[in-house]
């Protein structure tokens, strides 16, 4: 018979494994060539979304030194100011992984809302900072067109972790298999 604990366990680290190994697909996939001609709208950043999804959803398994880990060596190789979006992005989880344990009784909507407003904080501000600091910085309507297909693809990212990985919320009392609270 399986022992419980060592189950959940490495369902755990599994999940944590399949989260690495998603974002850095992403960053793979964000670094090929697909379009040479600059474009004045932009894409999903869906590095952030997925973030955002797994953290608000079930923040044990997107730990915070990962997110910032993996947001780093996203700025080291999409030549960004190293550190800038990898603190904002950290901080700004933190901040909703908190919150995590209040968003279990509230809708889907309310859950859309708040991750919207997260990466609607991540990326303002690192609009921001660019100003900031004097850096190049994209147009206000690439980032806006960013902010908004971002916010669109969250449903599309949280109904594919849920298909694909079980991603769920946890709900109200659950526990996991050594009878923490999640």
């Amino acid at each position: 018979m399986a022992d419980p604990i060592r189950a959940s366990a490495s369902r755990r680290w599994a999940l944590r494994a399949a989260y690495a190994v998603l974002c850095l697909a992403l960053i793979t996939l964000s670094l090929l060539p697909l379009q040479t001609v600059p474009r004045l709208w932009a894409g999903p950043d869906l590095l952030l979304g997925l973030t955002m999804v797994w953290s608000l959803r079930r923040p044990e398994l997107a730990p915070l030194p990962l997110i910032a880990g993996i947001f780093f060596l996203s700025d080291l190789l999409h030549m960004r100011p190293p550190g800038l979006m990898a603190a904002l992005a950290t901080f700004t989880v933190y901040r909703m992984q908190r919150r995590s344990r209040h968003m279990r009784d509230r809708s889907f909507m309310a859950e859309w809302i708040t991750g919207s407003l997260g990466i609607g904080l991540v990326l303002l501000g690192y609009w921001l900072a660019l100003g900031l600091f004097f850096l190049d910085r994209p147009p206000m309507p690439v980032l806006l067109t960013q902010l908004v297909t971002t916010v669109l693809t969250y449903p599309l990212l949280a109904g594919l972790s849920a298909a694909v990985f079980g991603l769920r919320r946890a709900a109200m009392g659950e526990v996991d298999s050594l009878g923490h609270r999640l």
